[in-house]
């Protein structure tokens, strides 16, 4: 595995299109180094007799409801509820930005 340094972090963040500054740079990079620490503890750990957990939900009983079609919320009621709205949709705020 290649080495993690600030590099490494930038070019993950770039990759995420997450701006970070160079202290946001810095704590993620300590963040990831005691994460892959504490990967390298659990390599340590002896799982020789151990049996696979594949299955943890196999015995378990779908709880979910019905899926019912019902009367939906009128367009204006819903709307009303929105702190933007654009032609009778709701605005939000730019998620992901053009690169210059």
């Amino acid at each position: 595995m290649a080495e993690l340094n600030k590099d490494v972090v930038k070019k993950i963040s770039e990759l995420c299109r997450i701006g970070c500054t160079d202290q946001e740079i810095e704590s993620l990079l300590e963040d990831l180094r005691q994460i892959l620490g504490y990967v390298e503890q659990l390599k340590e750990v002896d799982t020789e007799n151990v049996m696979p957990c594949n299955h943890v939900l196999k015995d378990m009983v779908n709880v979910m409801r019905e899926d019912d079609a019902t009367e939906s919320m009128p367009r204006k009621t819903f709307l009303s509820n929105a702190p933007e709205q654009v032609s009778g949709l709701i605005k939000v705020p730019t998620v992901i930005k053009k690169k210059d």
